[in-house]
């Protein structure tokens, strides 16, 4: 019983490899991988500075309805 559950361990681990691999295969050949500091940028628009906070959550215990990242300590 404890050399099938290894044997399909290993097995697993193998299939888990052999996936991550072929994606990071995939992922180079495409590109994915090319100028990466500038796929970082473009979720900013024009009007939103980078390094700035402008996100806000629900706030559902306080009386004030919204509350920013940055005000959660």
């Amino acid at each position: 019983m404890n050399t099938l559950l290894y044997i399909l361990l290993a097995a697993g681990l193998v299939f888990f490899g052999g996936t991550t691999v072929a994606a990071f295969y995939w992922a180079a050949r495409t590109g994915q991988f090319r100028n990466v500091e500038a796929g970082s940028r473009t979720i900013f628009d024009d009007e939103e500075p980078v390094g700035t906070a402008t996100d806000a959550f629900v706030d559902r215990t306080a009386d004030r309805p919204l509350r920013r990242p940055h005000d959660i300590a």
